[in-house]
């Protein structure tokens, strides 16, 4: 996902001008620029450094994860809106109850439990579901949160609502409804590589705030290893406290909100905790 100018995150031209430096290759190059480097370049008017592409694409995510895993909202999707998903149906017929149905939703299409319906995807760029709602379809109603299964879903009779979800084989699996129901997901997304051929590198930003050095030093490492650098031990200790400096601010960011586990009753049917289904 590209962003907008921000003195809050780095351009790929400032992670590319901070790697040159780092690795020695901020000479004046085929332009006779000084700073622009004669290896790792990506000047748009030259021939760019598809090793400083590929590296700077690889630290990145590699970035993104580990901010990921930390709880980093850059990457927190919400209000992605599937309106209308099919009742449950099997070889018993549309809507009429089947405990060896399920359903599933992928990022080719959704499976109602006999057919595939195209209309209804996954995100495309979904890692990971996190939260699901829904509501009859139709109507003005809340959305309900539905609950996640802690193991399979049970070989249940359909009701009224889903009520909850497994992802397993990347797809969303449900029991299904006996009647239309429009969901609402929560999910981490991906994010896409930024640095190309085409692109504006002094235009286009990395959307992780204050990351430039986490990010660069990640690139010297993996230049470093190519080389085979006699100093790769003192890269990689440089990009491990980068990479802790980046993640204790996001942490920190986290603890400054007020988490309180959802109360929930009963056994492993009971959904009183959840509110009610309409």
């Amino acid at each position: 996902m590209a962003i907008g100018p921000s003195s809050n995150f780095p351009s790929l031209l400032d992670i590319a001008n901070l790697v040159r430096s780092f690795v020695d290759d901020d000479k004046r190059g085929a332009t006779g620029t000084a700073g622009e480097g004669q290896i790792l370049t990506n000047n748009n008017t030259l021939p760019q450094s598809v090793t400083l592409q590929n590296f700077m694409n690889s630290a990145i995510r590699e970035v993104r994860r580990d901010c990921g895993i930390m709880g980093q909202p850059t990457f927190i999707r919400d209000n992605y809106l599937l309106l209308g998903l099919p009742p449950v149906n099997s070889v018993l017929g549309v809507g009429v109850m089947n405990p060896a149905a399920q359903q599933s939703l992928t990022f080719t299409g959704f499976f109602d439990g006999l057919v595939i319906n195209p209309n209804f995807l996954l995100p495309a760029d979904l890692l990971q579901p996190l939260e699901l709602w829904e509501r009859l379809t139709g109507t003005p109603a809340e959305f309900s949160q539905m609950r996640q299964s802690t193991g399979p879903l049970q070989p249940r009779n359909q009701v009224f609502a889903l009520r909850d979800w497994e992802f397993r084989g990347n797809a969303v699996w449900f029991n299904g409804a006996i009647q239309s129901r429009d969901v609402r997901m929560r999910y981490i997304g991906s994010l896409a590589s930024l640095a190309a051929p085409s692109i504006d590198w002094s235009m286009t930003f990395v959307p992780i705030p204050d990351c430039q050095e986490a990010v660069a030093d990640k690139i010297a490492v993996r230049y470093g290893r190519r080389l085979g650098s006699a100093q790769i031990q003192d890269l990689v200790t440089q990009a491990d406290r980068s990479m802790l400096r980046l993640r204790q601010t996001v942490v920190r960011a986290r603890q400054r909100i007020d988490n309180r586990r959802p109360m929930y009753s009963g056994d492993g049917n009971d959904y009183s905790g959840l509110g009610s289904f309409q």
